[in-house]
């Protein structure tokens, strides 16, 4: 007793000594968060006082521009100008203002000259000359101009949009524009009499933007009022994306709430994570007025933070060292433990491996260790009952509902939710009537090996089986646990149970079993899913129209066939492979609706179907044969005589007098000796011919010898007529 109270003083001098080490793994933190807290208020400040202070200087830059342009106005419209002293006072104007990339006087049409319809005179810089060219040409006609239009529409100067102007100064540049009016004291009513501009370089601006420096990799750059980039370090930017488009990248981050401030705040600064450069930044912005521009900066973290992170690595080493130290303090205590800790940490271990069957008996102490011994007793005598009700359970659920049902107190309770899942639907076509020629023992062996192999591929997709009815499968991905690709791992489950069929029939074929095809159908909707009974029976599953609307999809399958409805095409449409687009009429449902015949799938549930090859071979002796239609399964009383003509493994050509709809399922009777040949099929195409009706039936259950016959006639040619 003396040495195990002496190890329970150390196991609570550890405790002191643990909390000890987290209180001063806070603090450090603490330290931590505040220096960078700190650094970042110290940033935003400066970044503040940047922007604006660049932001100045740019608008200083505009300011001149359109002081010129206005000075050149007023010069104007002193007395009349003759087209000489025009352009020499135009020239003069460019040649004196060097932030000035080119200025022009634009009239409207015959108003300089009753003979010229344009004239609009333009100097502009190239490298240290003064080039005249004259924008009235028919080429370029300044009237669609927005540095023409807008002004001349709206009676007030304005800054233009950034653009190329292609054949003018073919730079890219912004253009401020000045309306002169006949009657100025009359605004709406007054008659144009010119625009006088005045052009700014955005190469000027650009290398004006990206001559301030933020630490090694942040920058600089501007964007008008619409988005668009003006002025950036990547040239392909420029007049080309918007800061939108760039937002457009990032849809998970916070980017397209910041450019939209960007485009309607006086100023702000934002983290942007790595919203807008894949970097994670912070942004500050200045509003530029004029030209109603913004001016912005990154910031990057990284770099931002490099030392205080530095500072936190070096106390994270000095602290690794100082756990060591710990550890090696802590190996020495660990040998105190006493008999009776060790016995159960061995115990734990076999738990761990899934052992249950400890044995702490011989554990008798009444003080804290014997306490631990007997919690560890009940608590192994309950996941042995744990693990029963698991394994009685899981021969009926899916893991997912069983583990529901016993880590939730409501796991039980009746009730659901309305969740969007993906349902799937298959069942084996001609089953029912093929099952009457079938012994129970044939019955059972092929739906066990059937069944098996299903319900494998639909666990390995995650699915839930909601219910399996004879032949028939219902399950569906998405819920109890939420998946965000339920809708793909659906129809890749699809396709693989399709591809099992071809095992399947294989062993059927051995054993003398009918060759059977099944057709699955998938849908994506929104049902209610939950637990569905009553007190003393219910089922985890889902109900719902869109379980309803599975099953009119499942019934247009033909033997081999995977149809989605819309729903899952729309969200699947880049990944699918479609053989073709069906239009079907469906019971209560208006107008035609489509669904999808798929193929495969691509991506990382990629699954494929080898393409049908639905070519028959023409009989030159058809066979004679009686076709009886099937309705929910249940086959008519009198069948019609009907004549076979053409013929593949998958499908027949058939010609009757018989009533034969598109999507009829159909029972077709050989006449054979010894015993009469069975098939099944559905009509998935029809046509009038003589007074009778042409079908072609895709063959979905066939009987052993009926696929004999089949292999026979069509290995007796060569080749199809």
């Amino acid at each position: 007793m003396t040495f195990l109270r002496q190890s329970i003083t150390i196991k609570i001098m550890l405790l002191v000594l643990g909390s000890t080490c987290i209180v001063l793994a806070l603090v450090v933190d603490l330290m931590y968060t505040s220096s960078r807290m700190l650094i970042r208020e110290e940033a935003e400040i400066s970044a503040r006082n940047m922007v604006t202070a660049l932001a100045n200087q740019v608008e200083q830059e505009f300011l001149l521009i359109s002081n010129t342009a206005d000075q050149l106005a007023s010069a104007l419209e002193i007395g009349a100008w003759s087209e000489e002293a025009l352009l020499d006072q135009l020239k003069t104007t460019v040649s004196r203002n060097d932030k000035m990339y080119g200025s022009a006087v634009a009239f409207p049409p015959f108003m300089f000259n009753s003979t010229l319809e344009r004239f609009a005179p333009y100097y502009y810089r190239s490298g240290d000359e003064i080039v005249f060219v004259q924008l009235g040409t028919e080429s370029y006609n300044y009237f669609h101009k927005d540095w023409y239009r807008l002004p001349a529409r709206e009676k007030k100067p304005v800054w233009t949009e950034p653009y190329f102007d292609a054949g003018g100064g073919n730079v890219s540049m912004a253009t401020y524009a000045r309306p002169i009016l006949q009657d100025p004291t009359s605004l709406k009513g007054a008659e144009l009499k010119y625009v006088v501009t005045a052009d700014i370089s955005l190469e000027n601006l650009n290398r004006l933007v990206s001559s301030k420096k933020v630490y090694s990799t942040g920058f600089c750059f501007v964007i008008s009022n619409n988005g668009t980039f003006v002025t950036h370090r990547n040239p392909d930017l420029m007049l080309k994306k918007t800061i939108f488009d760039i937002a457009n990248l990032y849809p998970d981050s916070n980017a397209h709430k910041i450019a939209r401030a960007m485009i309607g705040e006086q100023e702000g600064f934002y983290d942007v994570g790595n919203g807008l450069t894949g970097v994670d930044s912070y942004i500050a912005f200045s509003r530029m007025d004029p030209p109603g521009w913004t001016l912005a900066t990154m910031i990057p973290k990284h770099e931002l933070f490099a030392k205080v992170d530095d500072m936190r690595r070096d106390t994270l080493l000095l602290g690794g060292l100082g756990a060591v130290l710990l550890i090696i303090a802590s190996l020495f205590v660990a040998r105190s433990l006493s008999r009776p800790v060790r016995q159960m940490a061995g115990e734990t271990l076999k738990i761990a491996e899934g052992n249950l069957d400890i044995n702490l008996s011989n554990i008798r102490s009444h003080d804290e260790i014997g306490q631990l011994a007997r919690a560890f007793t009940r608590m192994t005598e309950g996941l042995k009952e744990r693990e029963r009700i698991k394994d009685t359970f899981g021969r009926y659920l899916t893991q997912e509902v069983v583990k529901r049902l016993l880590e939730s107190k409501d796991g039980l309770k009746l009730g659901g939710e309305i969740r969007e899942i993906s349902i799937l639907m298959s069942d084996l076509r001609g089953f029912t009537a093929l099952s009457s020629t079938m012994s129970p023992e044939q019955i059972i062996r092929f739906l066990n090996r059937y069944l098996g192999k299903m319900v494998e591929i639909i666990l390995d997709h995650r699915g839930i089986i909601d219910e399996i009815i004879g032949d028939g499968i219902l399950a569906f991905f998405g819920a109890p646990e939420t998946l965000e690709n339920h809708p793909e791992l659906a129809v890749a489950c699809a396709i693989k149970m399709q591809l099992a069929m071809e095992e399947i029939n294989a062993q059927n074929e051995a054993d003398g079993l009918p060759h059977l095809e099944m057709g699955v159908a998938v849908n994506t909707g929104e049902v209610v899913v939950g637990n569905i009974g009553s007190e003393k029976r219910a089922k985890y599953g889902a109900v719902g129209a869109q379980v309803n609307f599975t099953g009119r999809v499942e019934s247009f399958t033909v033997g081999g066939q995977v149809l989605i409805s819309s729903s899952t095409y729309e969200k699947l449409s880049d990944n699918l492979v479609i053989s073709n687009v069906i239009s079907v009429a469906m019971k209560g449902v208006p107008g035609q609706v489509q669904v999808y015949d798929v193929l495969g799938i691509k991506g990382a549930e990629e699954a494929s179907l080898q393409k049908r090859n639905d070519s028959l071979l023409s009989l030159e002796s058809p066979l004679t044969a009686r076709i009886f239609s099937m309705d929910q399964k249940i086959l008519e009383s009198s069948g019609k005589e009907a004549t076979i003509t053409d013929v593949s493994l998958k499908s027949v050509r058939l010609v009757s007098h018989a009533e034969i709809l598109q999507w009829d399922d159909l029972r077709i009777v050989l006449k054979s000796e010894p015993k009469d040949l069975e098939m099944y099929g559905k009509a998935i195409s029809v046509q009038p011919i003589d007074g009778a009706t042409a079908a072609t039936i895709r063959l979905t259950s066939v009987s052993p010898d009926g696929y004999r016959l089949l292999r026979h006639i069509l290995s007796s040619k060569s080749e199809p007529a």
